[in-house]
């Protein structure tokens, strides 16, 4: 018996052993492996920002202070159909390319601003060009003649002419003129005198009529157009100190007259001169001639000491450029600080009429003053002072009407 088992021992435990490792197998096919394990992602780590180091500050930018302006005056471009004010378009592209060829840059009024603010240089002669009133044929006639001497200019339009039909300018294409940057002013609503009110204005009071002329001509431009006005043209180009402050507080940064001058980097904002380019001097010469050849009257500077009356232009006058004076012995007055250092005893007054008279100039304050022992005759009056600057002759002009 105990043979048998030992025979039988060893057998078991083969078969123990086989039973064992079957069940293993087969457990290995019925069970569910676990899927493997996601290889883990790569985190990337962000790049961080890099601090903005400080900019070094930029130079400040080297204004020519020296430098000189002059602003053209245009209208209509139509010639004889335009009347007064107007001027051939040949005539009108004839100055065009006398600027071109006498290398004088045609600068546009925001280089001209941002020059007096500080902001920017200009060349040492400049002009600026401006077009006034909104009649179509600036549209037409005077701006492919601008463009195709790549000249910007500023149109100055008063909003009673605008879409009136006739020879007045469009909303359309002062749009189109806009979008090709033109650059675009005020002339008020309705262009009058602003140093009075119109019977037309009704119970208006002066101030509010003053008032919506300046304010409510500058908001509609801006509205209709999307822009921002920064610049005025007084009516006839006539303008006091009342009509200054009205200006300053609509919020307009130059204001531009009829008087041809040139202008300097401090010239007084509010009565910047502009030469009409219709006008001739006693000599004949047109106000072209004089702005281009750089030979006019000096716009003294806004720190100037001037007398304090109504101004027609930057220069002080009495009475002031184009007014009309109900006293046929009016005194004449301008301060002449704009004429530089004059010679002693060079100075000479001329009046229409009278011709040379006895003027009384005061050296300190540099005003000439005359009062006439005889009635002027009624209409248009002209003052001409003149003097010397070594070998050079200087001359200032003014006209004004004497009511019958």
């Amino acid at each position: 018996m105990s043979k048998k088992l030992n025979l039988l021992l060893p057998l078991c435990v083969v078969l123990f052993t086989l039973a064992i490792t079957s069940c293993d197998k087969i457990k290995s096919f019925t069970e569910k492996k676990p899927a493997p394990e996601a290889e883990p992602k790569l985190e990337v780590a962000a790049t961080p920002i890099p601090t903005p180091t400080p900019e070094s500050t930029p130079e400040a930018v080297a204004i020519d202070t020296h430098a000189e302006v002059v602003v053209l005056c245009y209208h209509r471009i139509e010639g004889k159909a335009g009347g007064a004010l107007s001027i051939e378009p040949a005539e009108f592209e004839r100055q065009m390319q006398a600027l071109k060829d006498a290398g004088i840059v045609v600068i546009s009024m925001q280089d001209f601003l941002a020059w007096r603010r500080g902001e920017k240089t200009i060349p040492p002669k400049s002009v600026v060009i401006t077009i006034d009133d909104g009649y179509v044929s600036s549209y037409s006639v005077g701006w492919p003649i601008l463009k195709k001497y790549g000249y910007p200019f500023t149109m100055y339009v008063y909003l009673k002419y605008i879409n009136m039909g006739g020879k007045s300018i469009t909303w359309s294409q002062l749009e189109e003129m806009r979008d090709a940057g033109v650059d675009i002013g005020c002339h008020t609503v309705s262009h009058q005198d602003l140093r009075r009110k119109p019977s037309s204005a009704g119970a208006m009071t002066y101030e509010e009529w003053l008032a919506d002329e300046i304010v409510r001509s500058k908001q509609v431009l801006e509205d209709k157009l999307g822009i921002r006005v920064d610049t005025i043209a007084y009516p006839f180009g006539l303008h006091n100190d009342k009509i200054h402050a009205a200006v300053k507080a609509a919020g307009y940064e130059a204001a531009f007259t009829t008087y041809g001058q040139r202008l300097g980097h401090t010239t007084a904002a509010m009565s910047l001169g502009r030469y009409d380019v219709t006008t001739k001097d006693a000599q004949g010469r047109s106000s072209f001639e004089i702005a281009a050849s750089f030979q006019g009257m000096m716009a003294p500077g806004a720190t100037e000491n001037v007398i304090g009356q109504d101004a027609a232009a930057t220069m002080i006058t009495q009475p002031m450029q184009g007014d009309t004076v109900n006293d046929p012995r009016p005194v004449i007055k301008a301060n002449l600080a704009s004429m530089g250092a004059l010679e002693a005893g060079s100075l000479e007054m001329r009046v229409s009429g009278l011709g040379k008279v006895d003027a009384n100039y005061d050296a300190a304050s540099k005003n000439i003053e005359f009062k006439p022992s005889q009635s002027l005759r009624p209409g248009n009056c002209t003052v001409i002072v003149t003097g010397k600057q070594g070998a050079k002759k200087v001359e200032a002009r003014w006209s004004f009407t004497v009511a019958p």
